[in-house]
C-alpha cells in the first residue's frame, strides 16, 4: 500500500506501468478500487504511467472533518502529483471526477497535459433546469428507504450505471464494480460529503479558459436526469464551451462506459492522449 504525505493528508495511490503518466480520478464516493476492475491495467497495457488514488475521505486515504468541494479534491491531486515528482500529466476524471479535473485545468494549468472529462458536467448550464445545491432529494429519500447498501448496489447496477440489456445479460462486470466499492466503501457521512461537493460544482461560466486538449467522452445512453441533469446533454454543453475539446460517444452504454465497453473506451482515450484522434 502506498501512502503519500500531501499537506496534513494522507492519501492512497497505486501505480501501473511505464510511460507518460495519466491520472485517473474517480467519481462521487468512488474509491480508487473501482479503476483497478479492468480500467487502469488497460491504460497501463497501452503504455502509461497510470495513477489512481483515493480522494479525501475514502477508501485507505485520510477522512477529515468539514466541508468538502471539487476544488479541494483537486489541490489534493495536483499535491499528489507533487509528492510524486511529476511536473505534468494527462489527467482523466470520470463523473465528479470530470469536475475534479476542470479545477485542475483551471487552476493548475501548466499540470495537465491533455485532459479527459469522462460523463461529466460543469454544474448548472440552463437557469431554467438548476441544480440542487444539497443533496438531491430522490436520493435521499432512496437512501433513507433502502439503506446505504442496497441503495449503492442499486445505483450501480440500476439503469444509471448500466444499459437495462447489458444487466439482463446477466454479466459479472457489475457485481465486480458494486464489490470494488462496497469492499472500500466510505462512511454514509463522507459519501454525503462527497455528494454535496458534486452538487455544488460550477464551473460553467470559466469553461473558455480550459486551453489544453481536451477530450469529452460519454454513453449515449447517459441522459438520466439524476441531481445534475442529462450527461449526453453537459458533455454536448462541455464540447462547445472548452475552445480545445472534441468530443467522442460511445455507442449503447450508460453512465458507466469504461466497464460496459472497457476496450473500446480505453482504446479511445488512448489514441487522444496519444495526439491520434483530434
Amino acid at each position: 500500500m502506498a501512502i503519500a504525505q500531501v499537506g496534513k493528508l494522507r492519501m492512497h495511490y497505486e501505480i501501473e506501468g511505464d510511460g507518460p503518466v495519466l491520472l485517473l480520478v474517480t467519481g462521487t464516493g468512488f474509491p480508487g478500487e473501482t479503476w483497478r476492475t479492468g480500467i487502469s491495467n488497460r491504460f497501463a497495457e497501452l503504455g502509461f504511467r497510470v495513477i489512481s488514488y483515493d480522494h479525501r475521505g475514502l477508501g485507505q486515504s485520510d477522512k477529515p472533518d468539514g466541508s468538502y468541494s471539487t476544488r479541494m479534491f483537486a489541490q489534493d491531486a495536483v499535491g499528489l502529483l507533487s509528492y510524486l515528482e511529476i511536473e505534468r500529466a494527462h489527467v482523466l476524471g470520470h463523473s465528479m471526477g470530470g469536475r475534479v479535473c476542470q479545477w485542475i485545468a483551471l487552476d493548475e494549468p501548466g499540470r495537465v497535459d491533455r485532459l479527459v472529462l469522462a460523463a461529466s458536467g460543469p454544474g448548472e448550464i440552463d437557469p431554467k433546469l438548476p441544480v440542487t445545491r444539497g443533496i438531491p432529494l430522490e436520493a435521499g429519500m432512496a437512501m433513507i428507504e433502502q439503506g446505504f447498501e442496497a441503495y449503492i448496489r442499486e445505483h450501480i447496477g440500476g439503469s444509471f450505471f448500466f444499459t437495462d440489456d447489458f444487466v439482463a445479460d446477466g454479466s459479472d462486470v457489475v457485481d465486480k464494480l458494486t464489490k470494488a466499492f462496497w469492499d472500500n466503501r466510505p462512511s454514509v457521512n463522507c459519501y454525503l460529503r462527497h455528494v454535496i461537493a458534486r452538487q455544488q460544482h460550477q464551473t460553467a461560466e470559466r469553461l473558455g479558459e480550459i486551453d489544453c486538449p481536451t477530450l469529452i467522452i460519454v454513453g449515449s445512453e447517459d441522459s438520466h436526469k439524476g441531481g445534475t441533469g442529462s450527461h449526453v446533454r453537459q458533455s454536448e454543453y462541455l464540447t462547445h464551451e472548452i475552445p480545445n475539446a472534441v468530443m467522442k460517444i460511445i455507442s449503447g452504454c450508460a453512465h458507466a462506459f469504461f466497464w460496459q465497453k472497457p476496450d473500446e473506451a480505453t482504446r479511445i482515450v488512448s489514441e487522444f492522449l496519444h495526439g491520434r484522434n483530434n
